[in-house]
């Protein structure tokens, strides 16, 4: 027999399966990414049928089989915050669905990363609350490169080391920050000294004070266009949802 367990989860992705079942992907606090089957989720209605909507924060409890292979089941769910507003305006649900497929790519079965979900939630709450839909992707992007190891360097270029006082580019292959005179000719966009010091407060500051720090929309965007390819190279993954944000052939 399995053994009922109970955890916060974020919905990352569903698929309809039969007439009536749907196969949800979770990201638990606990579990780190969870598959599990909801019998009869495609009947249920109210309250119930939107705990499986995406990126809704429930707790739920779920029954583990002890037999390789078959899925997980849910048994009872309680919504703690449905994030409905979000999945009502495109641009934050495409915002939204890139980082849930980032999550979903990055976290593995039956490998609890709770920083993640703490990030997650953060980053979903912002989208929410009308946050710049690009400082929440920066924000994004550089602390799950943080929590995966793999943060670039904002202090001191990496070619000749000076501290990063003046202009920078965030080149993927040399692993951070290099100044333009530095870097060989691309067409990585060049970040201003005070927007690299912004990256590193992201970076590095408690995750519930990244909300205080406000910038422009035209500075966040710059921001993420700095970022993201060092974000690609880095996972070797770029969300399909990268082009319904408006970027990408």
């Amino acid at each position: 027999m399995g053994i009922p367990e109970k955890t916060e989860t974020i919905v990352l992705s569903r698929i309809d399966v039969g007439e009536e079942d749907r196969i949800i992907t979770f990201l638990t606090r606990d579990e780190g990414l969870l598959k599990a089957a909801a019998g009869g989720a495609k009947k249920l209605k109210g309250g119930r049928a939107a705990a499986f909507d995406l990126f809704v924060h429930s707790s739920i409890q779920f029954h583990v089989s002890s037999k390789e292979g078959k899925l997980t089941r849910v048994r009872s769910v309680e919504v703690i915050h449905p994030f409905l507003d979000i999945r009502t305006d495109y641009p934050r649900l495409c915002a939204a669905s890139y980082l849930a497929e980032h999550v979903a790519h990055c976290v593995q079965e039956a490998d609890p990363a709770p920083a993640v979900f703490d990030l997650l939630l953060f980053c979903l709450h912002q989208l929410e609350d009308g946050a710049d839909i690009y400082r929440v992707l920066c924000i994004f992007d550089i602390r799950l490169l943080r929590e995966l190891g793999m943060s670039p360097e904002l202090e001191h270029c990496m070619v000749c080391a000076e501290a990063i006082d003046q202009e920078a580019v965030i080149s993927p292959a040399d692993g951070g920050a290099v100044h333009p005179g530095c870097s060989k000719p691309s067409n990585l966009p060049v970040l201003r000294a005070g927007e690299v010091r912004v990256l590193n407060f992201f970076a590095r500051k408690r995750i519930g004070s990244l909300g205080n720090l406000k910038t422009d929309p035209e500075s966040s965007l710059r921001l993420f266009k700095a970022l993201h390819p060092f974000t690609v190279h880095h996972l070797g993954f770029e969300p399909r949802s990268f082009k319904m944000l408006g970027h990408g052939d």
